[in-house]
């Protein structure tokens, strides 16, 4: 008997984040294996965390690191590299935030969504590139049949 699931990481959390970044900020790319260009997203899976059950559903933590790196085409100042670099993550935060509760057709695909962090890093080995780690944090109900 052949098994039937679905595959609710990558269609419920990780296509639908990828969506609202699409959506709000498109002239970014988003990626999944390494940063590319001037600017860009990645996407990394961190975690699947059983929460609880009940007789047919799943209780399900989720958690991925939004990654925007920025490389610096000049100087490092306050007006320029560090007001981009923290306007996309508040507006990623913010994003986030007000699909908290996200539901595509009528059909809820994650909810408690929270930024549960943001960390600001230098690249240690080169000087003109900076990121941002956003961890996003969702629960998803996965009903078993």
């Amino acid at each position: 008997m052949a098994i039937t699931f679905e595959n609710i990481y990558k269609d419920r959390v990780l296509d639908n984040i990828q969506k609202l970044l699409k959506q709000n900020l498109s002239s970014i790319p988003i990626l999944y294996s390494e940063h590319r260009g001037q600017e860009s997203f990645l996407i990394i899976p961190e975690s699947d965390t059983f929460l609880d059950h009940s007789s047919n559903v799943h209780l399900r933590q989720y958690s991925t690191t939004i990654e925007y790196r920025l490389r610096r085409g000049g100087e490092y100042t306050k007006d320029n590299h560090l007001n981009r670099l923290t306007m996309i993550a508040e507006s990623v935060k913010r994003i986030l935030f007000d699909n908290k509760n996200f539901e595509s057709d009528s059909t809820s695909q994650w909810y408690n969504g929270i930024v549960d962090s943001v960390e600001y890093t230098r690249d240690e080995d080169d000087e003109n590139i900076s990121n941002v780690a956003i961890t996003f944090q969702c629960n998803v109900n996965e009903v078993i049949s």
